[in-house]
């Protein structure tokens, strides 16, 4: 309206009227260039060239505009040049180089559309063109400092979330695994395994418990000392991650014993799975410094049944098989 009323119905109204739909486009596929890539907002890649084409069409108005507007244009041109520092989002030294091309244009344009102009005024002017400059400059450099701050301090509280995640996953593993074998510990496997049981009485599913206990165990640490022992009970669990499934459940009961929960496995599948293991570990070497021994295990196998309360009913009857092959020799799978 304001072009309307100062132009009347003209060519000059239409030529502005584009200049200012041409602007107004380009500014909008920016805008959604921006919205598709946020960086691009900061890069000067698209804020820059828009800058300088709405400091360009507004250049234009000082050639059209009657003498009396020409004043007022130049002291819109001030209030322009704080606003490419504060409404802009760009890179400070691209910024810069718009403000100092819109002050630049500005003395151009005036000297060239109003006679009476002298050097005094112009210097005038231009002085208070460098005002809003300077005001804009200072006002992004806090800003991008203060923008930097924040942005750093976001690494170090995500640095620092990550850093807490880590340690809480960590713990949580602490919390549910043995320390020297990495098998579950007894709140660990003692969940999962009556976990199992509800699933296997409600589906009717097979479900095999393998107990595992290390032949004369006391005999290592008597002869070799501590550290073989653990060594030995390290090569153990080894040897039982690579044989069982991923879907079995591996705990250690203490000491030299420790506790396989097969889902969906028989007896006869879960025996010869216990076989592999029994006959691996006994053709494999232990060696801790200078020592080197085999180890043998005996192994006990129980079947899950409807009658079992709870774990310890399976444990109470893996146990005592496990036992009858002790008796027997050692070295042995034994079914109950």
């Amino acid at each position: 309206m304001s072009d309307y009323y100062q132009f009347g119905w003209s060519l000059t109204l239409a030529g502005v009227w584009t200049g200012r739909l041409v602007l107004f486009l380009g500014l909008l596929g920016g805008a959604l260039l921006v919205r598709r890539r946020p960086a691009l907002a900061t890069s000067g890649v698209v804020m820059t060239p828009a800058m300088l084409m709405g400091m360009t069409s507004f250049f234009a108005f000082y050639f059209v505009s009657a003498d009396e507007h020409i004043r007022w244009l130049a002291a819109m041109s001030m209030v322009l040049v704080l606003e490419l520092f504060v409404l802009f989002p760009n890179r400070v030294v691209c910024t810069v180089g718009v403000a100092a091309y819109a002050i630049v244009g500005t003395l151009i344009c005036v000297s060239l559309n109003i006679s009476e102009t002298t050097p005094l005024r112009m210097t005038i002017l231009a002085e208070l063109l460098l005002i809003p400059a300077l005001s804009g400059w200072f006002a992004a450099k806090r800003v991008e400092s203060t923008r930097r701050r924040e942005f750093m301090a976001l690494e170090q509280a995500e640095a620092e979330i990550d850093r807490r995640t880590v340690l809480e996953t960590q713990l949580k593993n602490q919390a549910r695994t043995d320390p020297l074998t990495g098998a579950c510990n007894r709140r660990a496997y003692a969940a999962a395994a009556e976990r199992e049981m509800r699933t296997a009485r409600l589906l009717a599913q097979p479900l095999s418990f393998v107990m595992l206990d290390l032949d004369h165990f006391k005999r290592v640490h008597d002869t070799f000392g501590h550290a073989a022992g653990d060594a030995a009970l390290v090569v153990t669990a080894n040897l039982c991650r690579e044989v069982l499934r991923e879907s079995d459940i591996f705990g250690r009961l203490g000491g030299e014993e420790f506790l396989f929960v097969l889902p969906n496995t028989d007896r006869h599948e879960s025996q010869a799975l216990a076989e592999t293991l029994r006959s691996r570990l006994a053709s494999a070497d232990v060696v801790s410094g200078p020592h080197r021994f085999r180890l043998t295990a005996t192994l006990s196998v129980a079947e899950f049944q409807t009658s079992d309360q709870d774990l310890d009913d399976v444990l109470r009857r893996a146990d005592a098989t496990l036992y009858e092959g002790k008796n027997a020799g050692r070295d042995r799978v034994q079914a109950a």
